[in-house]
């Protein structure tokens, strides 16, 4: 398995992402979200805007992202590690498609159970404009690296990673549609 193809699978097989932010002065904050991508490997998610993840991306649009799974031990741990840039979602015609991917990734993991949920969702713009308190996200990888295989020195493990190539990785999920 090539280390895009790997690096799909991880995305595809998780349901949460780590958000690291921090503010223009350089206060750190973590969230772990729901996300969802696309074709294009943008990554979505949605948040109160009143949160400190979301007002730190309105001051510093520079983010890191971590997805995995939690539950992994030994060799069947495995990572990809994103450096991107994060705003919200402003214009109607790109909020549709990040609640059409949102919600699709919600249908088909099972987080919610029933198409007319899914409809609610998706046609529930208004939700995410205006006076809402919600907002739909976006983050655009500059850097995608996969956690290589450990080294052991001195029977410790240390990590590493590996550069994905970002042209790839979109090539064989737009491949996958």
């Amino acid at each position: 398995m090539t280390v895009e193809e790997k690096a799909k699978q991880i995305l595809d097989d998780n349901l949460y992402m780590t958000l690291s932010v921090s503010s223009k002065a350089g206060e750190p904050w973590i969230a772990n979200v729901f996300f969802a991508y696309d074709k294009k490997l943008n990554l979505y998610w949605y948040s109160s805007k009143e949160t400190k993840h979301s007002s730190y991306i309105k001051e510093n649009p520079n983010v890191a992202l971590a997805i995995f799974n939690s539950t992994a031990v030994g060799d069947d741990v495995d990572a990809v590690y994103i450096k991107a840039t994060a705003s919200e979602v402003s214009s109607k015609s790109e909020l549709l498609h990040g609640l059409h991917t949102y919600g699709s990734k919600m249908l088909k993991t099972g987080f919610i159970k029933q198409g007319n949920v899914y409809e609610r969702f998706v046609n529930g713009i208004s939700d995410f404009l205006g006076e809402s308190v919600l907002r739909m996200y976006k983050a655009t990888p500059q850097e995608i690296y996969k956690l290589a295989p450990s080294q052991i020195i001195n029977d410790k493990f240390v990590d590493s990673r590996i550069l994905v190539n970002r042209d790839n990785l979109k090539q064989l999920i737009a491949g996958a549609s």
